[in-house]
């Protein structure tokens, strides 16, 4: 039996980068993607989100993160565009970013995605992919 850890940090935006996801809603949006993560056989390690993004950390075994990404945005969005608690959102942007993570370095991981509000009083989400993008190469 083949074992693979394949932890990936997925980062994707809300079209137009528009400022869509209440507070309130944020709970229902993480047991939809867990979920849908979890019936691919794709184990979220941590899940956050901030009013116009989302940080997925999952581990996605075999799957190549383009898979992840586009599964997860499709099904997504197309509840999110038609549930109440999202009245304004209309869908995801086409372009994501996902980083590879290293077993190491995981809890530092979690604990960056963890806490998405404070770090955002500081850096916006374009500073912050300029960020990754560079801590990444």
């Amino acid at each position: 039996m083949s074992h693979v850890v394949n932890i990936q940090h997925i980062v994707y935006r809300t079209k137009y980068s528009q400022k869509v996801i209440p507070d309130c809603s944020k709970r229902m949006m993480f047991k939809y993607i867990f979920a849908l993560c979890n019936d691919h056989g794709w184990y979220i390690k941590r899940i956050n989100a901030a009013e116009n993004h989302v940080h997925l950390l999952v581990n996605i075994g075999n799957e190549k993160p383009s898979v992840v990404a586009q599964k997860v945005k499709s099904n997504s969005s197309r509840v999110f565009k038609q549930h109440t608690l999202f009245p304004h959102f209309i869908g995801w942007a086409k372009r994501y970013g996902s980083f590879s993570v290293s077993y190491e370095l995981l809890d530092q991981k979690i604990n960056y995605i963890k806490n998405q509000e404070e770090h955002h009083r500081t850096e916006s989400f374009e500073q912050e992919m300029h960020r990754l993008f560079q801590e990444n190469g």
